[in-house]
């Protein structure tokens, strides 16, 4: 089926912003902030600065402007500053990893956010010698990394 179809009948189901589609490469950063079950100031800085580079990116792409700012909070304020819908979450990481036409070099830079999400934050202190990532987040990792094909 069709990515665009299959995100319409998510759209339908979840409520979702025709401007959300544009934001599909950041579901793994999603994921990532939410795995420990907690959105963490540290990791909400690293997600804010690759909405930033990513609109920018899309707006080089277009020679225009795609998405708005008030797209981008709206997306933030659904998927950062408040839990998404598990099942939500996996149909999405599903589309965008639909996208077959996605440059190594930009999985590469999605994955490096990702790591960085994960080492950002953690949600108990002391932490095990290498209990600073836990093991959800390398769980994630090791899943993410395998779909981006790194």
């Amino acid at each position: 089926m069709d990515r665009q179809l299959r995100f319409e009948q998510l759209q339908s189901e979840f409520s979702l912003k025709d401007a959300d589609f544009y934001f599909l490469d950041l579901i793994p950063l999603i994921e990532m902030i939410w795995v420990d079950g907690a959105n963490q100031e540290g990791e909400l800085k690293i997600l804010y600065q690759c909405v930033l580079e990513h609109i920018a990116e899309l707006d080089l792409q277009a020679s225009s402007k795609i998405v708005t700012t008030e797209d981008a909070n709206s997306f933030l304020n659904r998927f950062a500053h408040n839990k998404p819908d598990s099942k939500l979450i996996a149909e999405l990481r599903k589309l965008f990893l639909d996208n077959h036409n996605i440059k190594l070099e930009k999985r590469q830079r999605i994955f490096n956010f990702c790591l960085d999400i994960s080492a950002a934050c953690t949600i108990r202190y002391p932490y095990p010698l290498r209990g600073r990532i836990s093991e959800a987040e390398k769980n994630l990792l090791d899943t993410l990394f395998k779909a981006l094909l790194i």
